[in-house]
């Protein structure tokens, strides 16, 4: 049965790209495994995959992979019968994966083909420097590579990830232990990766001691059949002492044997890679399923921690308006000289008569009537900022007291968790210029009120200030929420200026006029909180969403299994 390769390429490559398009997202708890179960699986399509469905013919590549000081280089050496890559006691000892080939090979690997993003480097030599060192060597047949990789559990994190990458790229493993490691869980996580990817596999259980290789792969036999992997050749390889830093060949004929079994006949290379192939590929819906709830966690989390932000910024807006509704902005001793200032004899006895009087009203009271006006707008500024600032700071503070409640959102909140309960440090000096900035809009919604009212734009023109003052004070200036003799300065200040206004514009449009002044500042402050909030969402940003987890689950339905 043949493959489809165009029809399976064109899938693959379409995953490829739905992965890349992941968001990265914060890390906290099991992002880092999300991301490597996505790097491992975008690895294998570039590493492998792809590159061997362009090229089915080419050799076999046999990895050789395990634990940290198996013995991997040594087998390596001894299958080849030469030193190829280097061996000793440093750990990690493979830095730099070597894979031998015969030269006629060599054109397969060098070009290219697998591991593509790797750069090639050829001859013997050290392990330094990042690669993959290519060395010809005619004992190997020209339809098989070995590949000496890092150590699996190294301690430095680039060795280990590069292990898994390259094994993610062979056609077939060899994997080596120890008598004393074989039931370490670390080999066993990789035992079953091979069993969900269908990937051949033989194990080599290095340094047994004598006398004791059918006890040990007998009962080796039994943890892999607990395992569920029957299909596992062991070779059991007995303490020896080394020849020239080799195994003696006896030792690893039964290997070499099978690893060139492998490779003796195309029609027999390229089942295995058809097989291989079909493992891989048939294990992405459930690696999939893995990435996606892994996304799912992550994207509970961060929408938990959004919400929190949400509900405490949500909480200043409010609390901010309910304190605008207070009428506490404004000082005592303001309002007071604002009601003495509007409020004298001469215009309200004006305003009673009615409004023909009132221009003559407004133009003897408006005299040194801007520094009143500037005096209320500028009690309204500074205590409107501290107002705004006093909502931000519990917000931020609820806020950093709930994430810490949370394991993501102490991650997210690193070492900076008291400074990010603070507002911002551009919050008061943002705040004072929003307000600046609605103060004239509030003039300008008095302008244009006026506009073809002849008698109240002549009016305007000698007081525009004092006329767009006043609207504030009927916003800030009523008594909700005061008590004491408090009422009375707020109940006057705001009866002379709504007395005023109505003079000039009628009792409808007053009601608009605040309405409108109101929402705009509301929405202005709304503006000034989610700004500050922003500092939270900072940390949450380009995180992965539950439509994510979605796209990657239909992304595994469009793979197929094997072509026809």
């Amino acid at each position: 049965m043949a493959w489809d390769t165009a029809t399976l390429s064109a899938q693959l490559a379409s995953l490829r790209s739905g992965l890349e398009a992941i968001p990265p997202g914060p890390t906290i708890d099991g992002s880092a495994e999300t991301r490597r179960l996505i790097r491992q699986l975008a690895g294998q399509i570039d590493d492998y995959l792809l590159p061997r469905l362009r090229n089915l013919d080419a050799p076999l590549l046999a990895a050789i992979g395990g634990s940290t000081g198996a013995g991997k280089s040594t087998i390596t050496n001894s299958l080849i019968g030469e030193d190829v890559t280097a061996t000793g006691l440093l750990r990690p000892t493979t830095r730099v994966p070597v894979l031998v080939c015969h030269p006629a090979s060599q054109r397969w690997f060098t070009e290219g083909g697998v591991l593509p993003e790797l750069p090639r480097i050829t001859g013997t030599g050290g392990g330094s420097g990042s690669g993959l060192r290519i060395v010809t060597s005619d004992v190997l047949a020209e339809g098989l590579a070995v590949l000496d990789t890092p150590d699996i559990d190294s301690v430095e994190v680039v060795n280990h990830e590069l292990a898994g990458q390259l094994l993610g790229a062979a056609d077939l493993w060899l994997f080596v232990t120890t008598a004393a490691r074989y039931a370490d869980a670390v080999p066993w996580e990789y035992l079953a990766m091979a069993g969900e990817r269908a990937i051949a596999i033989a194990v080599a259980i290095n340094r047994i001691p004598p006398g004791g290789e059918s006890e040990v792969a007998a009962h080796f036999a039994t943890m892999l059949d607990t395992h569920g992997l029957d299909d596992v050749t062991v070779f059991p390889i007995a303490e020896t002492e080394l020849h020239h830093d080799r195994i003696p060949a006896p030792q690893v004929a039964a290997i070499r044997s099978w690893l060139l079994e492998r490779a003796a006949q195309s029609e027999d290379r390229r089942r295995l890679v058809q097989a291989t192939i079909e493992g891989a590929v048939a294990s992405i819906p459930a690696r999939l399923d893995r990435i996606a709830t892994g996304v799912e966690r992550e994207a509970a989390a961060l929408s938990d921690l959004n919400a929190i932000v949400d509900h405490n910024y949500r909480q200043a807006q409010t609390a901010f308006a309910e304190r605008v509704e207070g009428g506490t902005i404004l000082r005592e001793e303001v309002l007071a000289r604002w009601q003495e200032y509007v409020g004298g004899g001469q215009i309200m006895k004006s305003l009673q008569g009615g409004v023909s009087r009132v221009r003559d009203a407004l133009q003897s009271i408006f005299v040194g009537g801007p520094s009143a006006a500037a005096e209320v707008q500028g009690e309204l500024t500074s205590s409107l900022a501290a107002t705004i600032i006093e909502a931000a700071d519990r917000a931020a503070d609820a806020t950093v007291e709930r994430w810490e409640k949370s394991p993501a959102g102490r991650q997210l909140l690193s070492d900076d968790a008291r400074a990010l309960a603070r507002p911002g440090d551009s919050l008061g000096d943002l705040a004072e210029s929003e307000i600046s900035a609605w103060q004239d809009h509030v003039l300008g919604l008095v302008r244009q009120q006026a506009e073809g009212k002849r008698l109240a734009a002549r009016a305007l023109s000698l007081g525009i200030n004092t006329i767009g003052v006043s609207l504030m004070v009927v916003m800030f200036a009523h008594t909700g929420g005061i008590t004491g003799g408090e009422v009375a300065v707020a109940g006057g200040a705001a009866t002379v200026s709504q007395a005023l206004l109505t003079a000039m514009f009628g009792e409808n449009a007053v009601r608009d006029l605040a309405r409108q002044a109101r929402a705009n500042l509301i929405e202005r402050v709304a503006g000034l909180l989610d700004d500050d909030a922003a500092r939270f969402r900072r940390r949450l940003d380009d995180g992965p969403t539950v439509d994510d987890a979605a796209t990657i689950r239909a992304l595994g339905e469009s793979i197929g299994g094997r072509p026809s």
